[in-house]
């Protein structure tokens, strides 16, 4: 059973031995994100590694006509897997996740993508992809309020692991001057963030990278808002992560 040391993220070296950290990603925040791969070998006198891994985050979903926000897109996964014993020589796959995207007015935000390590005897390790956005007509209400959540689900992997989030759009009873998209933040990377107020014209394409842009790694992005013409994207994902410490 891992020790609760071991579980912090990164592992402390032994016998003189200098920890050493480095990170596999692909920070491209544009919509062609495919994510990042490499193998790595574990190199002489390694004792201890540990991976922290983060799932691609959910994409904002499309919006035509009247539709805005119904649930806002969520952070994916995060997973912690600690590894002991004569590790030199060892070889990892370890594959940072790329971001989803809606790039069709019409369409529901996509999954995020999974993000994982694989490799000499370690057991499965990755975290999901968080949820795409919805959107629906008239999709505000008065007297509604907001909320999100969190769960273990099966797709995420390790000795510590934290499952995907997502959170609902926020309304209030002044549903006609206050309403706002809410999405899910990455771990440990950043809180749930509130989009703009969708009553504050003009009501088009607040989800088409106006300004609220995505938290890396992980984090989820804001739905399209129409409120009439023209049609919109929604805002594209930011990628997963993995960070591995290794001595």
């Amino acid at each position: 059973m891992s020790s609760l040391r071991s579980l912090l993220g990164d592992v402390i070296g032994g016998a003189g031995v200098a920890e050493r950290i480095f990170y596999v990603y692909n920070n491209n925040r544009g919509m062609s994100n495919g994510g990042c791969c490499c193998l790595w070998t574990a190199p002489t006198g390694t004792k201890n590694v540990t991976f922290e891994v983060w799932g691609g985050g959910g994409a904002g979903s499309g919006a035509c006509c009247c539709q805005w926000g119904q649930h806002g897109a969520g952070t994916g996964g995060y997973a912690i897997r600690s590894m002991s014993g004569t590790l030199e020589n060892c070889q990892y796959t370890i594959c940072a996740a790329g971001n989803g995207h809606c790039c069709q007015a019409h369409c529901i935000g996509y999954t995020g993508y999974k993000s994982f390590v694989t490799g000499s005897g370690i057991p499965a390790t990755c975290a999901q992809g968080g949820c795409g956005g919805t959107t629906m007509c008239h999709a505000h209400h008065a007297y509604n309020c907001c909320y999100g959540w969190h769960c273990i689900e099966g797709g995420t992997q390790g000795d510590f692991r934290l499952g995907i989030g997502r959170n609902h759009t926020m309304n209030t009873q002044y549903c006609h001057n206050q309403m706002w998209d809410n999405v899910g933040g990455g771990v440990k990377s950043s809180s749930s963030r509130k989009g703009r107020d969708l009553c504050h014209g003009p009501m088009v394409c607040s989800g088409c990278g106006w300004g609220c842009s995505d938290d890396y790694p992980s984090g989820g992005s804001f739905n399209a808002t129409v409120c009439g013409n023209p049609c919109c994207w929604g805002q594209w994902s930011s990628g997963g992560m993995v960070k591995i410490s290794y001595s």
